[in-house]
């Protein structure tokens, strides 16, 4: 017996297998620094313009949070920081508003955003970028209690770093876009946005009237 194919909100846990493409034959589109990377296939080329990588966590299915972020990459332990065990599910006391509680069993997600790159050619263009990461998180942060981020310049190289000036001008830079989008900081460099208040949505929608003459539904 075949098993039903999944409708309504069975389709929620699917929605990291979904790719939002976008598909032009505009030969400008191969112009140097409009892509992150090509990938050429027999009648087209494929070009990433928009990457963003992350891990969501279900926290009620989640006994040992600190092992399941130690488990996936020594980057996440900034994020050990969200996680208090005299919280609500894990929690730090002070995300405890975040939680969504009631007769029903609630699903809680934190969506955790570690790395967010747009090809140089985009940038500078009214807030593709941002639009972009807010068309993702519409995706991906659905039933989010909280949204977090460790904004860091990642384009500077690694042996250049030492240059603190550099590094703590790029990073305030790179804050300053997810505040735009309705971020702000937690602790420790640690930032995050709480989907039930409408600072994130408010922005998202300022984007969207702005950029209104070059959008079309996606």
């Amino acid at each position: 017996m075949t098993a039903a194919a999944p409708a309504g909100a069975a389709l929620l846990p699917v929605l990291h297998r979904l790719q939002l493409r976008f598909e032009s034959s505009a030969s400008q589109l191969l112009a140097q620094d409009v892509s992150l990377s090509r990938t050429a296939h027999d009648d087209s080329t494929e070009l990433t313009i928009f990457s963003m990588s992350g891990l969501t966590l279900e926290l009620s299915r989640i006994g040992r949070i600190y092992d399941s972020l130690d488990s996936r990459d020594s980057d996440y332990e900034h994020f050990a920081r969200l996680f208090d065990s005299s919280g609500d599910l894990g929690l730090h006391p002070d995300l405890d508003d975040c939680l969504v509680t009631g007769t029903h069993v609630v699903i809680i997600d934190r969506a955790r955003i570690d790395r967010a790159r747009i090809a140089s050619a985009w940038r500078g263009l009214g807030g593709v970028g941002r639009l972009l990461i807010a068309r993702m998180l519409r995706w991906t942060s659905v039933d989010a209690a909280i949204v977090a981020t460790h904004p860091f310049p990642i384009d500077i190289p690694v042996d250049e770093r030492d240059d603190e000036a550099r590094v703590l001008r790029e990073k305030a830079a790179v804050q300053r876009t997810w505040e735009s989008l309705g971020f702000e900081p937690f602790r420790e460099d640690l930032w995050v946005m709480k989907p039930r208040l409408r600072g994130h949505e408010d922005a998202v929608r300022r984007l969207e009237a702005t950029l209104a003459p070059h959008l079309s539904p996606f």
